[in-house]
C-alpha cells in the first residue's frame, strides 16, 4: 500500500514503506529511524538509522516522493510508494473526443502510467501518464484509446488531463 495523503505519518510506517515492506506492514524496522537517511534519494543509513533504505523510487510523481533537500519533511511522502513500477501502454489519440481515440488505427507508444498493476489504470484522479517510463514529461491532454504490448485494443480510453492526471476512463 502506498503511503496515504490525509493521515499522521508515523516515522515506523514510513521506514517499512521505504524498506519496501508496505505503509500497514508489520514488519521489524530497527530503530533509530532519521528522516535525513529516509529522505535520501540514493538510500543508505548514513545519518545512523537502524536500517539501511533504498534509493528513493523515482518512477513517483512529482509531489509525491522526498526531494532529498532541506528543509526535510515528512509531508513529502504523501502518496508515496515505493514498490511503485510504471505500465507500457500503446494509444492512439485523439485531443477532441474518445470517439476519435478508439477509431481503427495503427497504435503508437509505448507511454507510461502509475498504475503498474493493471494495464487499463483502475481509478481516475490518482494515476498519471508520461511519455517516458522515468516520468518527467506529462503526457498531452486529450483522449488515449489503451493497446497492449501486442498492439491488441483493450476496448477501453483514458482522458489525460493536465499534468498528466489521468481523469475519465471508459469503453470504446
Amino acid at each position: 500500500m502506498a503511503v496515504p495523503n490525509d493521515e499522521p505519518l508515523p516515522f515506523i510506517k514510513l521506514a517499512r514503506e521505504r524498506r519496501g515492506f508496505g505503509f500497514d506492514s508489520s514488519n521489524t524496522i530497527n530503530y533509530p529511524i532519521f528522516l535525513s537517511d529516509l529522505s535520501r534519494l540514493t538510500g543508505g543509513n548514513t545519518s545512523g538509522s537502524g536500517d539501511s533504505y533504498p534509493a528513493v523510487n523515482q518512477n513517483n510523481p512529482e509531489g509525491q516522493k522526498p526531494d532529498g533537500q532541506n528543509p526535510l519533511g515528512v509531508s513529502e511522502f504523501k502518496l508515496y510508494e515505493q514498490n511503485l513500477t510504471r505500465m507500457p501502454f500503446y494509444y492512439v489519440y485523439s485531443s477532441f473526443n474518445s470517439s476519435g481515440a478508439c477509431v481503427a488505427a495503427f497504435p503508437t507508444g509505448p507511454y507510461y502510467h502509475t498504475d503498474g498493476n493493471n494495464l487499463v489504470p483502475s481509478n481516475t484522479g490518482e494515476f498519471y501518464a508520461y511519455t517516458s517510463e522515468t516520468g518527467v514529461n506529462p503526457v498531452a491532454s486529450g483522449y488515449y484509446a489503451i493497446y497492449n504490448s501486442f498492439l491488441q485494443s483493450t476496448g477501453k480510453w483514458m482522458y489525460v488531463g493536465s499534468a498528466g492526471l489521468i481523469t475519465q476512463i471508459g469503453n470504446c
